[in-house]
């Protein structure tokens, strides 16, 4: 097993771990300091799994500037608007399957920023408001 496989596997698995333990309550309840909600979160990660499969196709993969990252997560916040939890929880396992599948020795540069290093990010998110949550209820 490669670097980047094991990297993608241990970060997915802690990704879906805290998703999966997220109390019910909390999955439309705003992510600390952001506009977004934890299933947008959960949304916006499975974008961008897809988008590396789509890369993956592709002879040439350019980097996006800021501003292109920032408007084609506005787009696929939209596109991905519909979808529920369960179901993003579901095709973010098939798509962790097909990324590993698609794994080589060594990755494309891009690869990284948008799974595993991504996943770690978002984890935080949910672990954060999974204890802030935890605090509130506590608090009641």
């Amino acid at each position: 097993m490669t670097l980047a496989e094991q990297r993608l596997n241990s970060n997915h698995g802690r990704l879906v771990h805290a998703a999966r333990n997220l109390p019910t309550h909390l999955r439309e309840a705003r992510l600390p300091d952001s506009t977004w909600t934890a299933r947008d979160l959960l949304a916006h990660v499975l974008a961008w799994q897809e988008e590396a499969l789509r890369r993956f196709g592709e002879r040439q993969v350019r980097c996006l500037s800021r501003q292109e990252i920032d408007d084609w997560n506005l787009v696929a916040r939209e596109r991905m608007r519909h979808l529920a939890w369960d179901e993003i929880l579901v095709r973010i396992e098939a798509a962790h399957l097909e990324l590993r599948a698609n794994l080589s020795e060594e990755p494309p540069s891009w690869f990284a920023a948008c799974t595993y290093r991504h996943y770690t990010e978002h984890t935080r998110s949910l672990l954060a408001l999974a204890s802030a949550g935890s605090l509130l209820s506590a608090a009641s």
